[in-house]
């Protein structure tokens, strides 16, 4: 049996690859990854994670969401053909990792209907997920949620920085704490 061709991988350490006409690919925060990964399970596809932007990235099919609503508003990007995006080789590269590598016997593409139903249980119905715009992951729960706050940040000399979040349900145990402290 030979194995599946992967357009997307490259041989080296990491490559700087133009999307091309066999493939496409979607990045959304890092934060929701982990959750997406695990509610797509086996149908997933390789994905990797970009620690320095805080991105994670899925390959698709040619052609996967063209009817999809513009999800830019939600941090949800698309890469079409004449994109480029860095890519890790098989053994991984600083920064860039493997969320679900690209086995043989893994599928070569996340399949566009099970993402799409996995981003309208995280987002909402795709059609108004850009006007209500992004979510974020809690920090306490892992939930994600519209209704959070900032717990803290920090600057990346090399990135876009980092955040944690709260949500309203951990938030009112947290600002309960807070009020007892200063009594």
């Amino acid at each position: 049996m030979t194995a599946p061709v992967r357009p997307y991988l490259p041989e080296t350490p990491h490559a700087y690859l133009t999307v091309g006409e066999t493939w496409c690919a979607m990045t959304v925060p890092l934060d929701w990854a982990a959750l997406m990964v695990a509610a797509l399970g086996d149908q997933a596809g390789p994905a990797f994670a970009d620690a320095g932007l805080h991105l994670a990235t899925f390959f698709l099919p040619p052609g996967a969401g063209e009817d999809w609503p513009d999800l830019s508003g939600a941090a949800v990007q698309w890469h079409r053909t004449g994109s480029t995006l860095i890519v890790p080789g098989p053994d991984g590269f600083p920064s860039l990792s493997w969320m679900r590598f690209p086995l043989d016997d893994a599928p070569v593409f996340t399949s566009p209907d099970d993402l799409r139903g996995t981003l309208e249980r995280l987002l909402g119905p795709l059609e108004t997920a850009s006007a209500l715009g992004p979510i974020a992951v809690c920090s306490f729960c892992n939930a994600p949620s519209r209704d959070v706050k900032v717990l803290a940040w920090g600057e990346s000399m090399s990135g876009a920085g980092w955040v944690r979040y709260v949500c309203g349900l951990c938030r009112e145990p947290l600002d309960l704490r807070n009020a007892l402290e200063g009594l």
